[in-house]
């Protein structure tokens, strides 16, 4: 019998639930991977190798498999916002 996308995807998902007992595919994996590692210090250089690996762009990448929130992804934006206005201060006393 021939290897198909659609009997790996459901070998997969049946391995990975008998295994942990939680529900997974091939496509969440991705969203896990991208997810995960856009939440860690990945350099853009990384994410984009990883975005062209899996035949995106790094804006699908963005778009479709990050699930961070938007909470979590303006983090960085706050945080430099709150460095800058320490520096501020700092230099103005």
């Amino acid at each position: 019998m021939p290897v198909t996308d659609v009997g790996v995807c459901v070998s997969f998902s049946r391995t990975c639930f008998r295994l942990t007992g939680q529900k997974m595919n091939p496509h969440l994996v991705r969203d896990s991977i991208v997810t995960f590692l856009r939440s860690s210090t990945a350099s853009e250089k990384e994410l984009e190798a990883l975005a062209l690996y899996m035949g995106h762009s790094p804006k699908v990448q963005r778009g479709v498999y990050d699930r961070r929130t938007k909470e979590e992804k303006v983090t960085p934006a706050v945080e430099i916002l709150h460095r800058l206005q320490s520096t501020t201060w700092d230099a103005d006393l």
